[in-house]
This record gives C-alpha cells, structure tokens and sequence, in this order.
C-alpha cells in the first residue's frame, strides 16, 4: 500500500503560515500540511495514534509512513518475528469505518473464488495478515499489504526515452490482464482507474532498517501541538505527524533502480462486485464513469470497460481523456459527447437535462456536436489554456501525443505517439467506449487486439 491509494491526501502547496491551525480537538501542526492527515481526525471514531517505533499486535515495528488520508493512514512496518527482516504495509483504517461491512474486507473473496494464486499474486495487492487495534478512538481494523510504490506515472522516469512506448504499452497490457481475471471468475473492480494501480516494490527483504531509511529517506516529522504553541496531553492525537516516502524522489538514485519495477498491481476493492449481483451506486470519480451510470444510474461489468479504456488512455498518453474541474457532471458529459458524439435518445433530448446550456440539438454535416454560442464570453478553461480547439474524436485525442509532468524534470516528457499506433489505439478505445454496453468490446476480447500486440 502507499500513499496514491488512498485518494484523500490533502495538497496545500500554495499555504504559506507558518502554523496550521486545524478545527476539532484544538491542536495544531507545526509544519505544512501537505501528505498529512488531518489533525482534527485524531478524535472518536478517527485516526488511531502512533509513533515511530511503536508495535502493532506485538509484532509490525513502525519504521516509516507511506500515505495519509481521511479513510486510513499506512505505515511502513519491519515484521519482527521473522529472522530475516521483512517489510510491510500496515493500513489503520479509521474506527468508524472499521465495521463488519469495511469495503476494505471485500477483497478476501478473490482468494476463495478459485482464481489461480499466482495470478492473484501477480496482479492485485491482497491483504496478508489482519488483526483489530484498541485504542483512545476506537476499534479499527488494521491490515497488512505488500509494500507498494507510487503510481505508475510518477515512475516512469526508470524507462529511457527509445522504451517508453514499449514500457507504457507493457503497463497497459498487465492492467487489462488483471480485469480480465476479475470478470472471468464473475467480479468486477467498480474503481478502475490509474489512481489504483501502483507500481510493486522488489528487494527490500533482508536490508537492515538502517539500510532501508538510507533508500527512502529518514521520516520527517512536523510537532503537534495545541493552539497557544504548548505541547499536548491528548491520549487521542499523537506528539508529532509524520510525512509519508515520496517515491518519485527516490526514484532519481540510480541506487535505487533495482528496488522500483515496472510491475503494475491493482488495488482498492472497496467498490468491486459480483456481476450477477450489481450495486445501485458506484463511487468511482466522474472522470471514469460510463455514461450509462451517468444519465440512468444503470451498473454492469461495461462500466468497467469504460473505466479501462480512460485508464488505457491515460496510461499511453499521461493525460486523462475526459478531464474535468472539480468533478463536475455536467462538464464531463459535455466532453464526452464533444469527442465520441451525440448520445442516443433519450439521453440527448430528455436525460441529460443541462445538454442545452452547452450543446445545440442538431449536430454538423460531420456528425459532430455543436456548442451554444456565447456572444463574447470567454473560451472555456481548457481551450483557453491550452490556446487550440478541444480534441473532437479519440484519434484527435491521442495525436496530442504523451504528456508526463514531473516536478523533477521542468516541462516533463512529450513525444508523439507513432502513426501506426494511432491507428490502433483509436481502433481499441471506439470499439470500448460505444454507448451501448452490450456493444463494448469485452475485456477477453480486448486482450486480442493487435494494440496489445505491437
């Protein structure tokens, strides 16, 4: 487990204070806040307390974090009833969502589905161990995980330019592979998306903790403390925060290149479900959502396709293919429809009740939307910044090329994508992002495409 799979991590880089003071329990951190849990959340029903060196069920030392968030907090923890040392991922989920219906719990069920181990193994993180913790803010299920990397684009600083295609495609391949195994033995993710899929970390076994805090770096820590700058007595908070490994950076070391693989692995299955039994809501953001579930709240194993395909899109790219602000409904139906066209009725005319604020009825000689025109009003955000019309098919969206942004490196990585390939991606995502779900290419039949293949 790490820090991208918690989704909740709280990004303040433009807060200058010097003291962050949090409401709540009446305590502050010291430090800025950014990758921290938020203090106030260290209370009934939040966040259990630790400190670096502290024991869990008599037997994971805490050495490290790896990520924060309002759901669970993981840390980097030494087994120590091992000889040779070995490194996990504890995750302490909060106590008011440790309860016998955790999402979090799901996820056993893909060991006793018949699914082969090793491809388990090889494609989804699964708990290895689980156990309760008793503390000042309540009972919280605790469990332990392989120890994980960074998202998959936030490595990809490892692949040298002549290979990205090839390392990206690779990627792409795997994450495909995993779906497919889900929806043979009847499951569905229900959260596929790049957020979700991390990168596997190799080698740490058997290195000293000294040696491991030498590759990811010493913990930092920011002090806890109350609001008038003294230090706490609050058996529910802890002295100090701690901010989680930022793998990104150590990726820089050519030391550390033997320890960061290419090896995607999927996770958080709080939101999977059996196929025969589909859930009457998703949480999976609006970026990613088919627009079946969208206008008619209708949940099926297509969803899933939808989701791959704006992940596969992501992947090869490094750009999401119907990106919005803020999530916004409205936005992301208008960007679908400007690049995959007018949806069928009675979405168009009926379902999708603010179409008309954005788009007019009748679509061009060309079969493509209109937009309403709005006499001198400024462009959108999007054209605006990038100064050049909005993408209006998917070729028209890959032959932006691969974008990655790295904080490392000033202007990130942007190459085209061969013509050839064009071809073929544009061919796989039609055939997975029709509007009809029963016309979707299936995942089984989407591993056969020569995209894969090249």
């Amino acid at each position: 487990m790490s820090l991208d799979e918690l989704g909740a991590v709280d990004q303040c880089d433009d807060v200058d204070m010097d003291v962050y003071d949090l409401p709540g329990n009446d305590l502050v951190c010291e430090g800025p806040p950014t990758g921290l849990e938020k203090i106030y959340d260290y209370e009934l029903g939040g966040h259990h307390p630790l400190h670096l060196g502290d024991t869990l069920h008599d037997r994971y030392r805490v050495i490290h974090k790896l990520g924060s968030g309002g759901y669970a907090n993981v840390w980097l923890c030494c087994d120590t009833t091992t000889d040779r040392p070995r490194y996990v991922a504890v995750k302490i989920i909060v106590a008011e969502a440790s309860t016998p219906e955790c999402p979090e719990l799901r996820v056993s069920r893909l060991i006793n589905i018949g699914i082969d181990p090793e491809a388990v193994a090889r494609h989804f993180c699964l708990p290895l161990d689980q156990f309760s913790i008793d503390g000042p803010n309540g009972t919280h299920h605790a469990l332990v995980y392989p120890v994980l990397g960074s998202r998959v684009s936030r490595l990809l600083n490892k692949a040298h330019d002549d290979d990205l295609d090839v390392t990206l495609r690779k990627i792409a391949t795997q994450v495909t592979e995993a779906m497919s195994i889900l929806h043979t033995h009847g499951i569905c993710h229900g959260d596929f998306r790049p957020a979700n899929i991390l990168t596997r970390v190799s080698n740490l076994d058997g290195l000293s903790e000294e040696e491991i805090l030498g590759l990811v770096g010493e913990p930092e820590q920011t002090r806890v403390i109350t609001a008038s700058g003294e230090k706490h007595d609050l058996p529910t908070a802890p002295q100090y925060l701690v901010y989680p490994i930022v793998w990104e950076d150590i990726a820089q070391d050519p030391s550390a290149e033997r320890f960061i693989t290419e090896e995607a692995c999927i996770i958080d299955f709080g939101e999977s479900f059996e196929i025969s039994n589909p859930p009457p809501e998703l949480g999976i953001p609006q970026s990613y959502c088919a627009p079946e579930y969208v206008l008619d709240k209708k949940v099926s194993a297509s969803c899933d396709v939808w989701a791959l395909a704006c992940t596969i899109f992501e992947i090869r790219t490094g750009r999401r293919l119907f990106d919005t602000f803020d999530d916004d409904q409205d936005e992301y139906l208008r960007k679908v429809a400007m690049v995959l066209g007018k949806f069928p009725e009675p979405w168009w005319s009926e379902t999708w009740e603010a179409r008309r604020t954005f788009l007019v009825d009748e679509a061009d000689k060309d079969g493509k939307v209109i937009k309403v025109k709005r006499g001198r009003h400024p462009p959108p955000v999007d054209t605006a910044f990038y100064q050049k019309p909005e993408p209006r098919s998917i070729r028209e969206s890959i032959e932006e090329g691969l974008f990655y942004n790295f904080r490392y490196k000033p202007g990130g990585i942007h190459k085209y994508i061969p013509e050839a390939e064009i071809d073929n991606l544009t061919d796989l995502l039609e055939r997975m992002l029709k509007y009809n779900p029963d016309e979707r290419l299936d995942v089984a039949d989407a591993l056969k495409h020569p995209w894969f293949k090249m």
